[in-house]
């Protein structure tokens, strides 16, 4: 059939514009046992660029994709540092916000609200894209991540020019029996938000349910019977906040259970905040005690149990010295285990963790791949604490954008060359990015990686905690803190190291709230 000439003109007026069309995007889609290709007609795009074959035009046309594995204190602060004009940045991760950790404990019972301490990745300035799902495989040959969506549990594929590891690490149950099965139901990990949630709910669960009239005795003990399980800083803040809640709302509320509650944290060692100055980890205890909270040292949980007593179903908990306590609750802060990316992965491991090199860079990927936060393991065998993995993201940046941004990683040539070695890079000592200027005066410059410490923290409930600067880095009095002093010092920082003026404004408001008409008891 022969086309009009009005028709055949406008044919002709769109052909330079149709052999224009690039492919963008090179990402293999698998569902199921079907690989589905992007690069046919659906997936092609119009550019008003003049097509070219030259594989040197099409790298000028992008910039280096760096991956980013991760939304917490490492994958989040990098992301938020590099330059989007420099590097196309990308996110995977299954939570898609940054959860602000030394706040969370305070979440689990209503003295903050969950979204007062988190920050969506989405809102990350210049960010190329973000993908909730779980990165499942690693191929260092091929430079692709296949990742895993979180809702219907598609495999994709994502390729990487630099791929950075920030994965975290997840709760160890030591392979206690009954733990991992009883997650969720009795047992609560207290790492993410959605652990809190579940912590908070529970909390007022056990005390409507103690409240019912036709409870039996047994049965009403037991849910009031709340253990915590591990001696560090998330452990006894979460304690803290468990007995300020108890003392002032539950006394308040429920006034005739407050006899029948129980309170016990249980430690494997023979101390509790063992990072800590001794001094200050004993007066801790001793605060502790004062409570009437039943500190168990040199402790560890055995298992649980779930028996029949009097007609009921009771779980139990089993310690190694052969004694047992009944629970209603109990809060697992003990320890670390590797993601599953990372445990079957075939990185070469220390402790679980991924080896990285005083550049914090995986050996034998010609510097194209880095670890970086808890799932690191540096040559100095840092702690995995949100202090060093924020230092070493913020360090990593800068590396980037000062020095790994000139080298070509585009270039073909360059496929298997050896990214150079970065230049003198300052460390970030001082906490605040308004007070940075004073890192260049205090702090030398060095290529490798160098962790600065910043002292360390733990309150201890409304009007009480520990600051320990013995051994810190930053300028001033090697000392230490605790009460009413330690307090203002841990709430100011945390306050102001908050990454947007929302936080900054409605944490306090919840503290407010929280001090002058009580914490929220509602269950939903």
């Amino acid at each position: 059939m022969a086309l009009s000439p009005s028709v055949s003109r406008t044919v002709r007026r769109l052909l330079p514009s149709i052999r224009s069309w690039t492919l963008l995007h090179h990402q293999h889609i698998r569902h199921g046992n079907h690989r589905l290709h992007s690069n046919s007609l659906p997936c092609m795009l119009f550019s008003t660029t003049p097509a070219s074959n030259n594989t040197e035009d099409v790298n000028k046309s992008r910039k280096p994709r760096v991956l980013i594995l991760g939304s917490g204190w490492a994958g989040f602060t990098l992301a938020r540092r590099l330059e989007k004009s420099l590097f196309d940045v990308r996110v995977v991760s299954p939570a898609n916000h940054f959860l602000f950790t030394p706040l969370l404990p305070s979440t689990a019972v209503g003295t903050l609200e969950f979204r007062a301490i988190q920050e969506p990745v989405r809102t990350i300035e210049g960010l190329g894209n973000y993908y909730q799902a779980k990165a499942k495989e690693l191929d260092l040959e091929k430079r692709v991540v296949t990742c895993e969506d979180l809702y219907k549990g598609v495999k994709f594929d994502v390729s990487y020019d630099y791929l950075c590891v920030a994965g975290g690490m997840k709760s160890n149950t030591f392979n206690t029996p009954n733990i991992q099965r009883l997650e969720g139901v009795v047992v609560f990990f207290l790492k993410h938000l959605h652990h809190a949630r579940q912590i908070r709910n529970r909390i007022v669960e056990c005390f409507e349910r103690a409240s019912n009239p036709t409870i039996p005795a047994v049965q009403r003990d037991r849910l009031l019977s709340f253990i915590v399980v591990g001696g560090g800083p998330t452990s006894c803040e979460f304690m803290s906040e468990l007995h300020d809640f108890i003392n002032t709302d539950v006394a308040k509320w429920y006034p005739d259970l407050t006899g029948h509650i129980k309170l016990t944290l249980v430690e494997a060692g023979p101390g509790i905040l063992g990072s800590f100055d001794k001094a200050l980890s004993e007066y801790y205890l001793e605060k502790l005690n004062e409570k009437n909270i039943d500190v168990r040292l040199n402790t560890a949980v055995s298992g649980i149990d779930e028996r029949y007593i009097e007609g009921e179903q009771i779980t139990v908990a089993k310690f190694a010295d052969e004694t047992e306590v009944n629970f209603g609750t109990m809060v697992w802060s003990a320890g670390l285990a590797p993601v599953n990316l990372i445990a079957n992965s075939n990185l070469s491991l220390d402790r679980d963790r991924v080896i990285v090199d005083e550049y914090l860079r995986v050996p034998g990927t010609q510097g194209r791949v880095f670890a970086l936060g808890d799932c690191a393991a540096s040559p100095d065998q840092l702690p995995p604490t949100a202090t060093v993995a924020e230092q070493q993201a913020l360090y990593l940046s800068d590396c980037f954008n000062e020095f790994y941004s000139k080298f070509d990683v585009l270039d073909e040539k360059n496929h298997a060359v050896e990214v150079p070695l970065p230049g003198n890079v300052t460390p970030h000592l001082m906490p605040w990015n308004i007070l940075s200027m004073m890192n260049k005066i205090l702090c030398d410059s060095s290529p490798k990686f160098q962790y600065k410490n910043r002292g360390a923290m733990a309150s201890m409930g409304f009007g009480g905690g520990v600051t320990d600067l013995k051994n810190s880095d930053l300028p001033g009095p090697k000392t230490t803190m605790s009460g009413s002093a330690s307090y203002l010092v841990w709430t100011s920082t945390y306050l102001t190291k908050q990454l947007s003026i929302q936080n900054m404004i409605l944490i306090p408001m919840y503290w407010f709230k929280a001090l002058v008409f009580g914490r929220d008891i509602s269950r939903f």
